[in-house]
Order: C-alpha cells, then sequence, then structure tokens
C-alpha cells in the first residue's frame, strides 16, 4: 500500500501449468517471467476463455441482545478455485478434466485412447498460473498464484457444431483442496508470488 503506481495495474493473459503435489515452486530469482517453470511442471496449451480465480468464504456471526448489528465474525469454510477453458481438445487434456491415463498412439495403433468411468478416485495435482506486468520502460515481472493440492473436472458442456460461430473446449474447473503436507503453512489453499521489480 501507499503512494498509487499504475504499473501495478496487471492486463495480462494468465499461463497456466501443473505439476504432481509436492512440487516446488519456480524460484522467481531464477526463473524469469515467460520463462519455463522447470521441473515436473507442464504447461497447458492455448485457452479460449479468461482464467478466473474465486474465493470464497462462509461465515458465523455471533450475535448478542444487546446490539443489532453482528459482534464478531469468523470463517467457517473456505474455497478456492479455477476456471477456464481450453482451447485444444486433445486426450492428455481432456483426462486433466475427466481422470482417467491415456494411452498414447503406438504401432499399428494410430489413436490416442482416454478411458472414462466407474473411477471413484479424483487425481490430485498442484496447478499454478502466472500474469506478467511491464514497468515503464517495459521490463516484465512476473506474478504467480499456486494451488499446492487441488483437484480438476469438466465444468459444462462440451459443444460440437457446425453452425455455431465458436469451436469446441473443454470447461475446466480446479478446485482447491487444503495443503496438509505443508508444515509451515498447514492448511494453506493458495500462494500468491508477486515478484517485485529489480531495484524497488
Amino acid at each position: 500500500m501507499g503512494t498509487p503506481n499504475v504499473f501495478n495495474i496487471l492486463k495480462s493473459q494468465a499461463v497456466l501449468w501443473t505439476a504432481p503435489v509436492g512440487e516446488a515452486f519456480p524460484d522467481p530469482g531464477v526463473i524469469l517471467a515467460g520463462d519455463d517453470w522447470a521441473g515436473n511442471w507442464e504447461r497447458l496449451g492455448a485457452t479460449k476463455a479468461p482464467l478466473a480465480a474465486k474465493l470464497e468464504v462462509a461465515e458465523h456471526e455471533s450475535q448478542t441482545e444487546e446490539f443489532l448489528a453482528a459482534v464478531r465474525r469468523f470463517k467457517t469454510g473456505e474455497k478456492f478455485t479455477l476456471e477456464t477453458v481450453l482451447a485444444e481438445l486433445t486426450a492428455d487434456y481432456l483426462a486433466l478434466a475427466a481422470g482417467g491415463t491415456p494411452t498414447p498412439a503406438g504401432s499399428g495403433v494410430p489413436y490416442d485412447e482416454l478411458v472414462i468411468g466407474n473411477e471413484a478416485y479424483l487425481p490430485e495435482a498442484a496447478w499454478g498460473f502466472e500474469g506478467i506486468l511491464y514497468d515503464e520502460v517495459g521490463n516484465m515481472t512476473p506474478v504467480r498464484v499456486f494451488v499446492p493440492r487441488a483437484t480438476a473436472k469438466i465444468n459444462g458442456d462440451l459443444k460440437f457444431s457446425r453452425r455455431d460461430d465458436d469451436y469446441t473446449g473443454i470447461p475446466l474447473v480446479i478446485q482447491a483442496l487444503a495443503d496438509t503436507e505443508d508444515l509451515s503453512n498447514p492448511g494453506r489453499i493458495f500462494v500468491l508470488h508477486y515478484v517485485t521489480p529489480a531495484g524497488s
């Protein structure tokens, strides 16, 4: 907070990444804005809708007979979600949203196969996205959000049409789970890295 700085205004697409649960976040001193996140982080392809991040909080309000307004307020639940639509329809991307493990094409089998159904387990993964800030001379710094542990699912219809002026995408929602393994921040559901420009 403090003096307004218009170069803190973020107007950027969001590049989406996923990794196994427990993967280290990219070091902002090494992994610069727009760089590959390295390690086991995998970038997802193009998106056809903006990435929306939403934090929802359930609350309890304590009331007393002496006052008309609540005298205390407590959180009783929290939920963090990411939503977008993947622009590329592939077996790998559909598996991220629907579960299952694609079998890649091989000798004599000219197709990837994804079988869905009768599986109660929801795979967990880490997720993250990056937006980019630009300063007055065009230097880039990243703003990164990480969800250390989450499940994902299809969040709408897969629409196929010749007549529609749109194309098929995979609507994806990523729902955070409490990170029960991080003992320094037990229960965290997301982490923000707002990387400050050099010299600021």
